[in-house]
């Protein structure tokens, strides 16, 4: 399972590349005038005429595979399994918004990976098996409670602010990977490979009450009279402020009574993940926004209400 993780890494990231339509972006500047031309470009294209242009996904893959060997590494003898723990956490924090804007790819290697840690926990494999069940039942009911959440968004207030719902598929998505990182964490310190399914449970529960509060709140802001008035970039930035703030507080909360941690570790975990989901989810538009010509994450394309194109 481990060679299989580390070799499946850059296989399955060419496969999420290699479909994809990029824009080329080509700027000049004379005496007279300047600018830049955009035109669709395929991933041979971008290689061989603007490798620039693609170096922050390159660069990122070639972190997942640094992180798949370092986890392979870390569990190798049980030599280091906080090591490896923080590794795979990390592989899904990085692969949580390509997973939503590219495809899925990459999460065939992530589950490689912790089935391969679960292993090193518990070498039984009936019990890896059920632990990744869990973990998959778990997953799915929490895009399902998304999508129905947008679904009754969409029935009742209409399109979402800035067109589709890529963010509620973006936001699961991160807390999948925040569930992952902490259900591993819990199971290095309890050697019990139980407790990433309970990890899971705890970040959906925490993520999920978090983003609703903030989502029921930022209603009566936007919609003060049952329909949607804009408020530009100042209603982005505080629905992003109050979602960390929201998120460390259920987090901590969550991790204390739920995961049984110590108060001073759950505050720091909170804290930890809300910043990181946030920044990861910027990090996804950032990063894929300006290259793909396809929009960002357009997920879910057999559901309606869950396109992202207008």
């Amino acid at each position: 399972m481990a060679a299989l993780a580390v070799v499946s890494t850059p296989i399955a990231g060419l496969a999420l590349l290699a479909p994809q339509s990029f824009s080329l972006v080509r700027c000049f500047q004379s005496s007279g005038s300047s600018g830049c031309s955009y035109r669709p470009a395929s991933l041979a294209d971008m290689l061989a005429t603007a490798p620039d242009q693609l170096a922050p996904l390159i660069v990122a893959l070639a972190g997942l595979c640094v992180l798949a060997a370092t986890a392979w590494w870390g569990v190798s003898g049980n030599r280091h399994l906080t090591t490896a723990a923080i590794a795979i956490g990390t592989y899904a924090f990085l692969i949580a918004g390509a997973s939503v804007a590219l495809g899925p790819w990459l999460v065939a290697p992530l589950l490689l990976l912790v089935a391969m840690y679960a292993s090193a926990l518990h070498p039984d494999f009936l019990e890896i098996a059920g632990s990744l069940l869990r973990v998959g039942v778990l997953t799915f009911g929490a895009f399902a409670a998304a999508y129905l959440f947008a679904q009754g968004w969409a029935l009742r207030l209409g399109r979402f602010p800035g067109g589709g719902f890529e963010t509620f598929w973006l936001y699961v998505a991160m807390s999948s990977a925040a569930g992952i990182a902490i259900g591993l964490g819990l199971a290095t310190v309890q050697r019990d490979i139980a407790a990433i399914a309970h990890g899971m449970a705890v970040a959906y529960a925490s993520f999920g009450a978090a983003g609703l509060a903030v989502a029921l709140g930022s209603v009566a802001v936007m919609y003060p009279r049952g329909s949607y008035v804009s408020l530009g970039l100042r209603a982005v930035w505080g629905v992003v402020f109050w979602l960390i703030v929201a998120n460390t507080i259920v987090i901590s909360i969550a991790m204390l009574t739920l995961a049984r941690v110590r108060w001073l570790s759950a505050v720091r975990a909170g804290i930890t993940l809300a910043l990181v989901v946030v920044i990861c989810g910027i990090a996804t538009f950032a990063a894929f926004a300006p290259l793909a010509v396809s929009g960002v994450a357009p997920p879910l394309l057999i559901l309606p209400n869950t396109s992202t194109d207008p």
